[in-house]
């Protein structure tokens, strides 16, 4: 049963070989809302930053407590997203586990059934063999019989003539 294709379907084996750029990438599209919550809170200490240069206090807290906010909408994303993603990865796993179970049975079966065929297939060579060992034995049997009928009727003829 084939599946499509996912942005999650990476082995931590293929995951340490990738360069950075791509394990950023694959992170991303692996959590979108953490990097998303990233920039947001960035963007609010960068505001609030601006405005305590510039002496808008009031205008600077409000930024400060947007950047609160976002941040700890950033955490409960990032730890959603890594409950959700553990649980399917898990799911995962135990669907290609068995997968691979199914897929040893029906190679055990597979066996089997050539076994069978090979067995049945010695059977019907041996059962051949002693079909033609014994239409041998019955064409000899034929002309030993011929052969006698004609030295009886030879053995006829000859007292008749």
């Amino acid at each position: 049963m084939s599946r499509m294709p996912s942005s999650f379907d990476v082995r931590e084996q293929e995951l340490d070989e990738m360069p950075f750029l791509d394990k950023i990438v694959f992170h991303c599209k692996q959590q979108p809302l953490v990097p998303l919550g990233a920039l947001l809170t960035t963007g609010a200490v960068i505001l609030a930053a601006k405005n305590v240069r510039s002496g808008n206090k009031v205008k600077a807290q409000v930024y400060f407590r947007w950047r609160v906010g976002l941040q700890a909408a950033t955490l409960v994303a990032l730890v959603a997203g890594s409950y959700i993603y553990g649980t399917s990865v898990k799911e995962q796993k135990a669907k290609e586990e068995q997968m691979r179970e199914k897929a040893k049975i029906r190679e055990q079966l597979w066996i089997q059934e050539l076994e069978r065929r090979d067995q049945e297939t010695k059977y019907r060579k041996k059962r051949a063999e002693l079909a033609r060992l014994r239409t041998q034995k019955d064409e000899e049997a034929i002309e030993r019989l011929q052969k006698e009928l004609k030295d009886l009727e030879f053995q006829i003829r000859g007292k008749t003539d």
